[in-house]
């Protein structure tokens, strides 16, 4: 279901974007070409901004992001991914440009379950934005979010052949197994209580 899509040797360097900045206004960050993005928590305005995201994504990532093929999301997808609930969800957005010419090129989120203890979490990035570092940074936030909030854990379901989640949760020493019930997808966790930051290579 979801596409971490970054390279595991790329360098995060924050720059002026510490993980409580983010999570309240958002906040400036540094990626490893030099290019400054800016990460802040998603709104329920964006539906455009995330509609131009999706549509430009390859078909490859729209597969790995949603497990199915699709060309343009509906507006209830649209609603469901903009509109969050603060109790339980969390989303940031990456965002290049002003005004007019902004454009969002990673998004990263999690939705908890109802005791509070886990959550499922999702990292996209464009695909021309891929090996800068954007996904280790989005998944840094995510994660400082996740711990501030008190969840002991994080999990994802990824197509077995997306090959970057895969060197992704390795690079950040995730666990992961293959589904037993499902032999095209992998099951990926993350142990909040003993997980290392992210590493910078």
């Amino acid at each position: 279901m979801h596409d971490i899509q970054s390279s595991p040797n790329a360098v995060d360097k924050p720059f002026g974007a510490a993980p409580g900045e983010v999570a309240q206004a958002g906040a400036l960050a540094l990626l490893r070409d030099g290019t400054r993005v800016f990460v802040r928590p998603i709104h329920a305005e964006d539906i455009e901004l995330e509609r131009r995201f999706i549509e430009a994504l390859s078909p490859s990532s729209r597969r790995f992001r949603f497990l199915e093929t699709m060309r343009s999301p509906s507006d209830a997808l649209l609603k469901q991914m903009t509109v969050i609930n603060p109790s339980t969800d969390a989303a940031y957005v990456a965002i290049i440009g002003e005004g007019d010419q902004q454009h969002e090129i990673g998004v990263a989120r999690f939705s908890a379950r109802p005791d509070g203890h886990d959550c499922e979490f999702a990292v996209t990035v464009s695909d021309e934005w891929q090996n800068k570092g954007l996904g280790t940074l989005l998944m840094r936030h995510l994660i400082e979010a996740a711990k501030a909030r008190g969840i002991k854990a994080m999990h994802s379901s990824d197509a077995s052949d997306n090959t970057r989640m895969r060197q992704f949760a390795d690079h950040l020493s995730f666990h992961h197994e293959r589904d037993p019930d499902d032999a095209t997808l992998v099951l990926y966790s993350v142990d909040l209580i003993v997980e290392p930051a992210p590493a910078s290579t």
